[in-house]
């Protein structure tokens, strides 16, 4: 049998170059597929029990379909790494059942339109580019908003006719119109810390503005001057917070019969007059943090049901405090880190419990009346002489350490037998019994 070696030649040719060719298109591929780009990465969509998370979500390129998917008992639906930058609401109409909670976490959206319509009770923008937010006339569910994180530097006008609360906080608001609020019937409490604020405009005209506002939180702010007076005609207040502003002046009365608590902690006030005030129901008061020389003057008459006094590091001296440790119902106060040299009170309020005197320049100290039940810090002064006697039995709890004698005792952690003992931070020093 005759073999034709020139068609096997020609067979082992085509072979290679069919073997080259498909190296060669292997190669070429992988090539074209290192070289495109490639498709960024897929939103995922996690439910939980009553709640869904969608994550990387561009609603311009992938559509809404997903919403359809949305489990009917979702409260919660939270959009993280939102990929827009205008969002409308409006497409969440058939995802949100009355009562629902929408949240969009660390998103660049910059504007938010939330139509009449909506099913959320409660909105939340964290760590967003927001700069605008519109909310349609006529929404009767929203119960709360709250932003954070965002570039906002003015209040929206909200809308919500029967918002709860609203909080605004670390964005860039300068000035606040709290007419925007005052119609609002429902809203109870107010947020607006940490930001820029600089003003506060305040303009009541009818007995019906503000009607519930219970709590109003301004700390961490730039307000320079606070002007107490535009908050007496809100009638359901109970709460102001002013801390860490830049606050050097308070102005105008405050009269309220339901006032309890107003913070004015780490300012820069040196002077403060109560005489008009009438806060008759006011618990809390608090001036730590500031560059008081004296007391407020007509304080203990101003808010006589006072609880709670603070002024701790000021600059106070003796001759004022002696006012104030008479209050009827006065329970802590606290005038540690201040400029007292001596203190020595005939009479106390049989009321008070805690009295915080450390880090002043105390050198002597007698109470000897005062209600049952008294602790009293006198830690880090310059007492280097001091008799027990007098002091009332009445203080349970005596803490003085840091000072030339040390005479610290609590009552509630000794034997009915065991004696107090004083003893000198002198190494040469013996103990002296009482």
């Amino acid at each position: 049998m005759r073999i034709n070696h020139t068609t096997t030649r020609q067979e082992q040719h085509l072979k290679r170059v069919s073997e080259w060719s498909g190296v060669a298109a292997t190669a070429l591929c992988l090539l074209l597929i290192s070289l495109t780009p490639r498709p960024t990465e897929a939103f995922q969509f996690v439910c939980s029990e009553m709640s869904c998370t969608i994550t990387r979500w561009t609603p311009h390129d992938e559509g809404t379909f997903l919403l359809t998917h949305v489990p009917e008992m979702t409260v919660l639906l939270k959009f993280v790494n939102l990929k827009a930058n205008q969002f409308n609401f409006e497409i969440l109409r058939n995802a949100t059942r009355i009562g629902t909670t929408v949240q969009i976490v660390k998103s660049p959206i910059q504007r938010v339109l939330v139509p009449a319509s909506i099913n959320a009770i409660f909105t939340k923008l964290t760590r967003t580019y927001l700069r605008e937010i519109l909310f349609e006339r006529g929404n009767a569910l929203m119960e709360g908003l709250s932003i954070k994180e965002s570039r906002l530097k003015s209040v929206p006008a909200t809308f919500l006719t029967v918002v709860r609360n609203i909080e605004i906080t670390h964005s860039l608001i300068e000035a606040v119109n709290f007419n925007l609020f005052s119609k609002l019937q429902h809203l109870e409490q107010i947020n607006l810390c940490n930001n820029k604020i600089l003003y506060l405009q305040i303009a009541i005209t009818s007995d019906n503005d503000f009607p519930n506002l219970r709590d109003v939180y301004l700390a961490d702010n730039l307000l320079t001057t606070v002007n107490l007076h535009s908050f007496s005609g809100m009638r359901a207040l109970q709460t102001l917070d002013f801390r860490r502003n830049r606050v050097a002046r308070v102005d105008g009365p405050l009269v309220s019969d339901n006032v309890k608590s107003i913070e004015l902690s780490w300012n820069r006030i040196e002077t403060m007059y109560c005489c008009e005030w009438n806060a008759t129901n006011m618990a809390w008061f608090a001036l730590n943090y500031n560059a008081l020389a004296w007391l407020p003057m007509c304080l203990e008459v101003a808010m006589p049901n006072l609880a709670y006094l603070g002024f701790s590091s000021n600059a106070l001296e003796n001759n004022y405090v002696r006012r104030v440790v008479t209050m009827k119902q006065l329970k802590h106060l606290d005038i540690s880190h201040n400029r007292l040299t001596s203190v020595e009170f005939s009479e106390v309020s049989f009321s008070l419990q805690i009295i915080n005197l450390e880090h002043n320049r105390i050198t002597r100290l007698s109470l000897p009346s005062v209600g049952a039940g008294l602790k009293l810090i006198v830690s880090f002064n310059a007492i280097e002489q001091f008799d027990l006697k007098s002091l009332s039995p009445n203080v349970t709890s005596l803490e003085m350490l840091h000072n030339p004698i040390d005479c610290s005792f609590n009552k509630e952690l000794m034997r009915s037998d065991e004696e107090i003992q004083c003893i000198r931070t002198e190494a040469t020093a013996n103990p002296i019994d009482r």
